[in-house]
Formats: C-alpha cells, sequence, structure tokens
C-alpha cells in the first residue's frame, strides 16, 4: 500500500528519482531545491526528505550524503507519478520493420526481437520462448543416420524446431521412415503437442497397421524428451556501464544469474501473467544478486504455441519512461508478426 504524500513531498519524491536515475550519485537537500520547482529552502527540503526516510522511500548511503531511492520509493514513482507515453506510430513501425525483416527464420526473429530491447534501451534484452509442450505440432522429419540412429526433426506452428537424436530397435529404411512422417504430419497437424505425445504413448503398445504401429513408437521417441529452455539473452555487457555495478563480488554473481538459463527462465516464469507490462524492483525479483536490478517483462503470444515473454534486466534506476512502453510494444509487435505468415515480397529489405 502507498503512503499517503501531500502535493510537496510527491514532488520531492519525484524529482529526486528523476535526478538519481540520471546521475546515479545520491541527491542532495540543495540540488532538490532548485530542481523541484518548489520556491522553499534547502532547510525545508530537508525537512521533507526525512518524511520521506520515515515512510521507507528514500535513504542514505552515507551519514554525509544525499539520499536516493528504495524499491518503495521507485514503485510509487512509477505507480503514481509517472506518467507512461505510449511510443510514436513511427516508432511502432521501426520495430515491426525489424522484427519482419527476420521473421522467416524464428530463431532469428528471437534474437532480432533480444537485440532490439538491448540496444534501444542499453540494458540486458531477453526473450523467452514458450515450453514446446504448449506448441502445436506442424510436422516431423526422420532422417537416417546410421543403423540404429534417426535424426527426428519437430516443427512446431510457430517455427520453433526440435532436433532430436533417436535410438531405434532395427534398422529402419529412409521409405518407412518417409511413410511414418507422412503419417504423423497429415494425422497430427495442429494438435497441441501434448496431445500428440499423450495419444502416441498409448497408441505404441498397441497392435496395428504396420505404418501406425512404427509412427507411433517412433512419435513418442521423438515427443519424450527433458524440455530445455529456449532463451535468447543480448546485451549483458551493458551493464558494465553502471556503476552500481562495479563491485566486482555483485557483478560477478549477477552475470552467474544470466549464465544459467534455467535461473533466468524460472525468474520470468514466477512474474504473474497479467494485461500489459509487469514490472519488478529491487527485492521484489527475488534474487540476491539483483537486489540493485528492476526487471520489466511483457508477454507476447506465439502462433498457436502460448505465451513466451519479453524482458529487459537493468539497475533499478532505469528510465522507466522510456522502458516499459518500448517493451510493452515490442512485445505486441513480436505477436503480431508471429501471427501472420508474412510472404517474403512483402518484407522490406535488409
Amino acid at each position: 500500500m502507498h503512503p499517503q504524500l501531500d502535493a510537496r513531498s510527491k514532488q520531492v519524491l519525484k524529482a529526486l528519482v528523476r535526478l538519481f536515475i540520471e546521475t546515479g550519485e545520491p541527491v542532495g537537500s540543495r540540488v532538490l531545491a532548485r530542481e523541484s520547482g518548489l520556491e522553499v529552502s534547502p532547510a525545508t527540503i530537508r525537512n521533507i526528505v526525512a518524511d520521506l526516510e520515515e515512510h521507507g522511500l528514500v535513504w542514505s548511503p552515507h551519514t554525509s550524503a544525499g539520499r536516493v531511492p528504495t524499491s518503495r520509493g521507485y514503485r510509487l514513482f512509477v505507480a503514481i507519478m509517472l506518467e507512461m507515453q505510449p511510443l510514436a506510430p513511427e516508432e511502432q513501425a521501426q520495430i515491426r520493420e525489424s522484427l519482419i525483416r527476420q521473421a522467416s527464420d524464428a530463431y532469428q526473429l528471437y534474437h532480432a526481437a533480444g537485440r532490439l530491447i538491448s540496444g534501444r534501451t542499453h540494458y540486458v534484452g531477453i526473450v523467452l520462448v514458450p515450453r514446446l509442450a504448449q506448441g502445436r505440432f506442424r510436422q516431423i522429419d526422420f532422417l537416417t543416420l546410421a543403423q540404429y540412429r534417426v535424426l527426428a526433426i519437430l516443427v512446431t506452428t510457430a517455427g520453433v524446431v526440435q532436433n532430436r537424436i533417436l535410438e531405434v530397435e532395427r534398422p529402419v529404411s529412409e521409405s518407412e521412415l518417409e511413410r511414418a512422417a507422412n503419417y504423423l504430419t497429415e494425422r497430427f497437424a495442429g494438435w497441441p503437442l501434448g496431445e500428440v505425445k499423450t495419444t502416441l504413448a498409448q497408441e505404441r503398445q498397441a497392435e496395428g497397421a504396420p505404418v501406425a504401429s512404427m509412427a507411433a513408437r517412433i512419435g513418442w521417441s521423438a515427443l519424450d524428451f527433458e524440455e530445455e529452455e529456449d532463451l535468447f539473452i543480448e546485451g549483458q555487457g551493458n551493464l558494465l556501464d553502471y556503476p552500481e555495478f562495479a563491485h566486482s563480488e555483485r557483478l560477478r554473481e549477477l552475470f552467474e544469474v544470466l549464465e544459467e538459463p534455467e535461473e533466468v527462465a524460472r525468474l520470468l516464469e514466477a512474474v504473474p501473467e497479467g494485461s500489459g507490462v509487469q514490472l519488478m524492483i529491487g527485492e521484489e525479483v527475488g534474487y540476491e544478486a539483483l537486489v540493485d536490478c528492476s526487471v520489466v517483462t511483457a508477454s507476447y503470444q506465439t502462433s498457436g504455441d502460448g505465451l513466451g515473454t519479453v524482458a529487459v534486466i537493468g539497475p533499478a534506476r532505469m528510465d522507466y519512461a522510456a522502458t516499459i512502453p518500448f517493451v510493452d510494444c515490442t512485445a505486441q509487435q513480436l505477436s503480431s508478426v508471429l501471427s501472420q505468415n508474412i510472404p517474403p515480397e512483402e518484407r522490406p529489405s535488409a
């Protein structure tokens, strides 16, 4: 619950947060008296800042230093003081065009979205692809690798590709593999992958036509795997430009989290699904290594493959006014591009 502040206190807090975001330096009373727009003395500003500190909205890193916002202070700033402006139509069009250029390859598209976010915000840009089990079956192909080894190539309706090497009970000819692949593709196109797996698990034990029986066994093997996260992270090096991460131990811990896809995915999947952008600040993130960070996330919809997430990880003093609308717009445009089968001739040239 947000504390009740009078108009002057809100104006001082807003100025303090804005100045700290810009400079990264604690903000003193004299500077606030000059920059807040209030025609009051530094002594009056000090009294207002003392009240803000009692509310847990600011704190002093040193006894004689100015003040910096707490996580609670940032939260109040974003929730009731910051006016979010949607991106201009031309900026939205630029984002869309950047994504459309990579629309023919889902993995390149996700990389492009991550690079777009990190490049524009100068923070870490992340794209989390929905788990494969959430997707829908488009097609499957099998290729012989050796006498008892087969490569399965599974493609979802969103263009996500999963390759897996299978061990087979007996040598299988190319013609048998082709018939099995055609059977599975024709039968299950558009089905949720979880339902395909359940159906094949039942049918692989039953007697049936040779093609159907073999297709059920090999198809189930192709879908029976421990799923890894598909996570695209861009711009980790941007964090080196922020003094709050200059402490080598804190930076090392932060990079250790970013180098573990499962940890990053767990962090993003813990964010409640909802409309619009979600924001976690400081301690709200739930990771000691990210206590000086904020995380902005927005969901995007794939073509039948469930919800994915685009995100930014940056310092707690991030430029929320610019970052939040950009992440939101990127998620919307990514959803739009993924939902359309854009012919090559309609894509802008690189």
